[in-house]
């Protein structure tokens, strides 16, 4: 939907109520140093889905406070209806803060927002209940991006009061389906439960027309237990709008995609330890939420970073991803063979030697190798046990045996993780014949 070219008109409205001391409501007409720029806001790369006329201030038009505090509530709430159905991922707004009796200039608090998303009551002039939200997200003030619009300078105490343009992505996209009315609110946060003064910036239908209907006002503290037509608030009884637009798209309904990639060096075909495993998720619309994981026949794990595996043999990992739509990728599945990065070869002749060779690229050290022969008769050199302290890449190192005996025993040589096995035939002090 194209943003709707206003003309601003040259007063701005400001109702600063219920200060932290005081209930009176002041309202006063004053004119704006300069006309606010119009709002560019291409969030996200994302088409706007929703204009509620961004960048009005309009004959009488201003900043409505959205308060919470203990003594009661007082939030605007405004609507919206889209054509097609369509996922919303970010929001832009303007208003600003009040500053009260403070007149400290371009001033911002730096609170958190939060976001909150109702249906229609089903008359179609005001939201449901307080029981009915449908969506409800704290922003935190660091995922907010504002930019000054506006000074605003109260005609009697001269305190000035901060307008800016805010703009931030949702935590969570939310889908809103074609053809039905749905209402928005926007409120500053602080200190967990206290919801302190905040505004948005509000015009009337003589700058750009009223969407739908007009602003409503929650405010028991002020004598509206209910939701009431925002225009009870301003001395010209005229309709009002809130300004802000919706970002986003059509409804997502494609999963994520995710890859998976193995680093490591290789023997063959095969990998030497450690493997990494890097998994990575891809989505167009909404985003993704999460990524699991499981080795083998392990648990399910969330995906965090990449992890590495040093057991040998063949593994398998098993992933998906789940966007923030909640759409769910089908399993995908990544095998592998991990390998020693230890090669032993067995010789005979005057006994036996086993050569032990590095085949990786990290020197190894402190390797433990065993020679042992099972079957025949041996009387002398049946096991022999001993330490590489260090093998270099490339580099290779003897274990040997003295033997004596006859027979066709079984050679098994193990060195580190990795082991050989051999048969040849012992004839006294020689071994021959082996393979």
């Amino acid at each position: 939907m194209k943003t709707k070219t206003i003309v601003r008109e040259a007063a701005v409205l400001l109702l600063a109520a219920l200060m932290l001391f005081s209930s009176v409501t002041v309202m006063a007409n004053t004119n704006i140093s300069s006309t606010p720029a119009k709002a560019t806001n291409p969030e996200r790369g994302k088409t706007m889905v929703w204009d509620n006329t961004v960048g009005v201030s309009g004959y009488l038009g201003g900043i409505i406070v959205a308060t919470v505090r203990t003594e009661g509530n007082a939030q605007p709430a405004d609507d919206f209806q889209l054509d097609t159905t369509q996922t919303v991922n970010s929001i832009f707004w303007e208003g600003g803060y009040f500053q009260c009796q403070l007149a400290s200039g371009q001033h911002d608090y730096n609170w958190d927002w939060r976001v909150i998303f109702r249906e229609d009551d089903g008359t179609g002039n005001h939201p449901a209940g307080w029981s009915d939200i449908i969506y409800n997200q704290t922003i935190p003030d660091a995922n907010i991006v504002r930019t000054w619009w506006y000074n605003f300078t109260h005609p009697t105490n001269g305190n000035t009061y901060w307008v800016a343009h805010y703009s931030t992505d949702l935590p969570v996209p939310i889908t809103f389906d074609a053809g039905k009315k749905y209402w928005i609110t926007i409120q500053g946060l602080q200190d967990g439960n206290t919801y302190p003064q905040a505004c948005w910036a509000r015009h009337n239908n003589s700058a750009g027309g009223i969407k739908l209907h007009e602003a409503e006002i929650f405010a028991s503290y002020w004598g509206y237990p209910q939701w009431t037509n925002i225009s009870v608030l301003v001395t010209d009884q005229l309709p009002h709008d809130l300004n802000y637009q919706l970002f986003g798209g059509a409804a997502d309904t494609e999963p994520p995609y995710t890859t998976c990639t193995l680093t490591g060096d290789m023997s063959g075909s095969n990998y030497l330890p450690p493997v990494t495993v890097t998994l990575t998720a891809h989505d167009n619309d909404s985003g993704v939420a999460s990524t699991m994981y499981k080795l083998d026949s392990g648990d399910w794990t969330p995906y965090t970073a990449p992890f590495d595996v040093s057991a040998l043999g063949t593994h398998t990992v098993t992933f998906y991803s789940t966007d923030l739509a909640g759409n769910k990728e089908g399993d995908k599945t990544a095998t592998f063979t991990i390998v020693s990065p230890i090669d032993i070869t067995i010789k005979g002749g005057f006994g036996i030697t086993a050569t032990v060779k590095n085949i990786g690229k990290a020197t190894l050290t402190n390797i433990s190798w065993k020679i042992e022969l099972t079957g025949g008769i041996i009387i002398l050199g049946k096991t022999k046990t001993g330490t590489i302290t260090t093998l270099a890449p490339a580099g290779t190192a003897p274990a040997k045996d003295m033997v004596f005996g006859f027979g066709k025993p079984t050679i098994k040589v193990t060195a580190g993780d990795a082991s050989k096995t051999a048969t040849g035939t012992v004839i006294l002090f020689f071994v021959l014949g082996v393979k």
